[in-house]
């Protein structure tokens, strides 16, 4: 233990710990007793206290906590006192600033009190404060810092611009392809509108005393009217069922409508908006001033099943389950069984057409006999690569029609492999006498309802 003698306004002592091999300590001693005069206080010896207690400890290599400082320097009674005075920390900030006074205009090495830390130490300023570069330099540098943020901001609209930019292209690039699609060319280059016509089908009311308790679908009944045409020829059955204005849609045509909207809309281009409306709610004016895209069940065709069948080389069998080829008699039949759980795989029938509306407009036909080829034949309507390959089978452009084996789990499409694509001849199919082919639901209506249900079951 060394004492080194003070110059003060009073005989001051102050004790330093010199060792023999720390330099370090006796330069800190030293030049704690060219800065010591200089924050002395004649009113008050409690800065110069505070001082000589952390250069103390500091030399002893310790660093002393809040409460510690508290009771050596400032003579508190109870410890409770300590947690909650803010007195060492008002006495640690104005120590910090006599000393930045001290050495306002002195170059070199200087002594600090770190920040969080209640030690002396004897450091070299160039380390805490760089020099400040040229008058003019030192402006650009505030001028940059001051917009740094704006700059931030230009940058990332620029990226975002580019990004979007990118997108588009790419996007534009992948969606060239089908809209210049032998299936959706003619919807892009005719001026009407394209309207979506999702499959629909219509419920009977069941009543049991006044009250509708049952929801009855019946192939045969299609239609408000011909429920009334069938109630007219079976007047035991008024009062027991009855228009309810409801109508079903399967979950396919929700589902294939996410592939068939995005291919719409590409076709679009600079033409009115496109729309999607109900099967039950297309008439044959809207067939006439609307290029046509039907979505649904082969059982669901509406008004466009007679025209489509008159120009199509396939006949309906017993059910819409059933297609036959007329010029070999083949019979395509969705093979559907029990449902075990999801674990064997099913056969369904995906169709897809193509032929001329009423007034040259185009009518495309995506259906199936079930849910799974429905929503196959939308996917295979919005892939570019299937598309080639159907139109490499066709030949060329055209009405054609395209028939599909699709292999599913549950309601789950697998995958699907085209059978059969073969042009059609659809002159005339809108004006043309219609022949007596006997569909499912054209049956005459002789069985009652509940006849028929009996016989179903």
């Amino acid at each position: 233990m060394c004492r080194k003698r003070v110059p003060s306004g009073s005989e001051t002592w102050v004790a330093c710990v010199a060792s023999e091999t720390g330099k370090e300590f006796e330069a800190l001693c030293n030049e704690a007793a060219l800065v010591r005069p200089k924050i002395t206080s004649a009113r008050s010896d409690t800065m110069v206290k505070l001082f000589d207690y952390l250069l103390e400890r500091t030399m002893a290599g310790q660093a002393p906590k809040e409460m510690e400082i508290f009771h050596a320097v400032f003579a508190k009674r109870t410890p409770e006192d300590g947690g909650q005075d803010s007195t060492v920390r008002v006495y640690m900030h104005r120590l910090r600033g006599k000393l930045d006074d001290v050495y306002a205009d002195r170059p070199g090495a200087r002594l600090i009190i770190p920040k969080g830390e209640y030690r002396i130490l004897l450091s070299d300023p160039a380390e805490l404060n760089p020099p400040r570069p040229p008058a003019m330099a030192w402006r650009a540098v505030h001028a940059v810092r001051e917009h740094r943020r704006l700059l931030c901001i230009i940058a990332l609209v620029s990226l975002l611009n580019i990004a979007l930019w990118v997108w588009k292209d790419h996007r534009d690039r992948q969606s060239a392809p089908l809209a210049d699609s032998f299936l959706w060319r003619p919807f892009a280059e005719n001026d009407a509108t394209n309207l979506v016509v999702a499959g629909d089908h219509y419920l009977i009311g069941e009543q049991t005393r006044g009250r509708v308790t049952h929801l009855v679908r019946d192939f045969s009944i299609n239609s408000k009217e011909d429920l009334e045409i069938y109630l007219m020829n079976h007047p035991e059955d008024f009062g027991r069922y009855t228009d309810v204005n409801l109508n079903y849609m399967p979950i396919s045509v929700a589902s294939a409508l996410n592939d068939i909207i995005p291919a719409v809309k590409n076709a679009d281009r600079a033409k009115p908006r496109s729309s999607v409306i109900a099967m039950s709610h297309l008439n044959p004016d809207l067939m006439r001033k609307s290029n046509v895209i039907y979505v649904g069940l082969l059982s669901g065709l509406g008004i466009l099943r007679d025209p489509l069948f008159e120009a199509s080389g396939f006949e309906v069998g017993a059910t819409y389950d059933e297609l036959i080829d007329r010029a070999t008699g083949k019979h395509y039949i969705a093979n559907w069984g029990p449902f075990d759980g999801e674990t064997k795989p099913q056969i369904d029938i995906g169709y897809m057409a193509s032929l001329p509306g009423p007034s040259g407009n185009p009518i495309l036909v995506i259906a199936g006999t079930r849910d799974a080829a429905v929503m196959q034949m939308a996917e295979v309507s919005a892939d570019p690569g299937q598309l080639e390959v159907l139109q490499k089978r066709l030949g060329g452009q055209g009405p054609f029609e395209a028939l599909f084996r699709v292999r599913s789990i549950g309601n789950m499409n697998v995958d699907s492999a085209l059978l059969l694509a073969r042009r059609l001849t659809a002159t005339n199919v809108w004006t043309r006498q219609f022949p007596d082919q006997q569909f499912p639901d054209s049956d005459p209506q002789t069985a009652s309802l509940a006849e028929r249900r009996r016989g179903a079951d």
